[in-house]
């Protein structure tokens, strides 16, 4: 597993839509497989708990400034409301920073918008690749997809919420079966 620091621009994409953070990761003759991000309603989801708590305290902020007939009630909603964009920006800024990448010889994650990170794992060094799907995955039509260079226990890494993961995950599988060395 690898980890290093990269700059949150390298999520930009060259000319063949190939993420240059793993193109400047490719070994020679490396060849992209294909390169994937988590689905849109990532978003959402990662922001629901954040936003939830943002609106109920900002909602009983303005409804005490209300009784106790302070006049800064509106002060508090404006202010609950740029809480909220704030929040949703920061998960849409981590989505962004996120980019899923599979090639004949590794798999790749990218994660992170302040200190980003990379997973590489070399294919034939991974014991273990699953699916995991929630009702909310099956419903979105998305999935995990877990990797681990051990038989049993935890993952090492995991491309989260992957729209049409089962295909994905075969694809996956086909590449290790096709390219293995």
């Amino acid at each position: 597993m690898k980890s290093e620091r990269a700059s949150f621009a390298a999520t930009a994409l060259d000319e063949a839509d190939v993420p240059l953070f793993a193109a400047s990761m490719l070994e020679p003759s490396e060849i992209i497989v294909g390169v994937w991000r988590p689905s849109i309603a990532w978003i959402a989801l990662r922001s629901a708990r954040g936003v939830s708590v943002l609106v109920v305290v900002t909602l009983l902020a303005a409804a005490s400034a209300g009784w106790a007939q302070h006049s800064w009630e509106w002060l508090v909603l404006q202010a609950g409301a740029v809480l909220v964009c704030a929040r949703i920006g920061a998960a849409g800024a981590e989505w962004a920073s996120r980019v899923y990448v599979l090639t004949d010889r590794r798999v790749l994650r990218r994660r992170g918008v302040l200190a980003p990170t990379v997973y590489s794992a070399n294919l034939n060094a991974l014991q273990r690749v699953e699916l995991l799907q929630t009702r909310i995955d099956r419903a979105l039509l998305s999935g995990t997809i877990t990797f681990s260079s051990r038989h049993a226990g935890h993952y090492d890494a995991a491309w989260v919420m992957v729209p049409r993961a089962a295909e994905v995950l075969a694809l996956i599988e086909e590449t290790r079966r096709r390219y293995r060395r």
